[in-house]
């Protein structure tokens, strides 16, 4: 029997004896135009990649349609971290039966710790756009950009769930947006607490991380795991404070920078509580995205219970109505004890 992580092409999973899973493999790997088996090929990598963590996200019954890879970057994010936020922003879009599932991943598109969900119950629209997003529109109003999505996905998606999301009567209608899942039991888990309601499962601090990157940058974000934009982040802020106050004060003349009167000095206290300020910010935000684990659960973790999916999938027709005659029935004439009609 050939499984997901035993085949070595998809091809192999679209044949008759394949195992029992929550995948819709000849949904995953459709595709139309010349690149087709090319996207085929890549969401086989991404679904490898990401099966071990996804299985245990998904409820009883809950399937998997189709999956694609795509970054959310807001213009606040481009500006302050550059090209680096794509590399905190990268995430696999998988869409079961019941929600689309936003699970973050990094370069080699391996998973990372956070998992959010959007339910389609909150979902207004999803299209392409002329210039290459994939626009989620909620109910509320609020619009997430998704880039890096390739366009046949992206037209793909819009056609998929342009049914879906207005008749879908899926559970997950706690929330107006994307909703951050517990990293431990995967149990939505609304705002920011340090606990998990659910499992007891320790969260980092969103605020803790902000004042560490303030100390320092970088000493947040290695703090939440993102080691290599830490390590990037920390060199940065090093090469400042050799440049405009340590080499100034140990060692004026290597540099020359000639007089360091009271304008340099407030040039240079602006210019380092700017970027740590700015460092401090963008660790808090990125902080916010979702849950970060720390401590372990206290208790054995358990799924809150959830009804089965509800998507309006095709229904086969009606088995057709037959009509039963009734026969007719007389009643015998009646009679007197004699058995004498009367």
């Amino acid at each position: 029997m050939t499984t997901l992580q035993s085949a070595q092409t998809f091809e192999e999973l679209l044949g008759p004896d394949v195992e029992a899973a929550p995948y819709n493999y000849p949904l995953l790997f459709k595709g139309d135009g010349v690149f087709a088996r090319r996207r085929a090929k890549k969401r086989f990598k991404l679904l490898k990649g990401i099966d071990a963590k996804l299985r245990p996200i998904l409820l009883a019954n809950e399937k998997v349609y189709f999956l694609t890879p795509g970054t959310a970057v807001n213009l606040s994010e481009q500006f302050f971290v550059g090209w680096l936020a794509y590399y905190l922003n990268m995430h696999a879009l998988v869409f079961t039966s019941n929600r689309v599932l936003l699970m973050r991943v990094d370069g080699a598109r391996r998973p990372r710790d956070l998992v959010s969900q959007i339910p389609y119950g909150t979902i207004s629209t999803v299209k392409s756009t002329w210039n290459g997003l994939c626009r989620v529109k909620l109910i509320s109003k609020q619009t997430y950009d998704f880039q890096h999505v390739p366009s046949a996905d992206r037209k793909f998606l819009s056609k998929f769930l342009s049914g879906v999301v207005q008749g879908s009567t899926a559970p997950f209608q706690s929330g107006l947006g994307i909703e951050h899942l517990c990293p431990h039991c995967f149990a939505f888990v609304p705002g920011h607490p340090l606990v998990c309601p659910n499992c007891y499962g320790g969260f980092k601090s969103a605020g803790k991380a902000g004042l560490l990157s303030l100390a320092f940058p970088g000493v947040g974000d290695w703090y939440l795991g993102h080691r290599g934009f830490a390590l990037l982040e920390m060199g940065s802020a090093l090469v400042m404070w050799l440049a405009l106050i340590i080499l100034p004060v140990a060692a004026p003349g290597i540099m020359n920078y000639g007089p360091l009167n009271k304008g340099y000095w407030l040039f240079a206290a602006l210019a380092v509580l700017t970027a740590h300020g700015v460092a401090g910010m963008m660790t808090r935000h990125f902080a916010r995205k979702g849950h970060y684990p720390a401590a372990k659960p206290l208790v054995s973790i358990s799924r809150p219970p959830q009804p089965a999916p509800t998507i309006d999938m095709p229904k086969p027709p009606a088995p057709t109505t037959v009509k039963k005659t009734l026969s007719l029935r007389r009643d015998p004439p009646p009679t007197d004890s004699a058995g004498v009609l009367r």
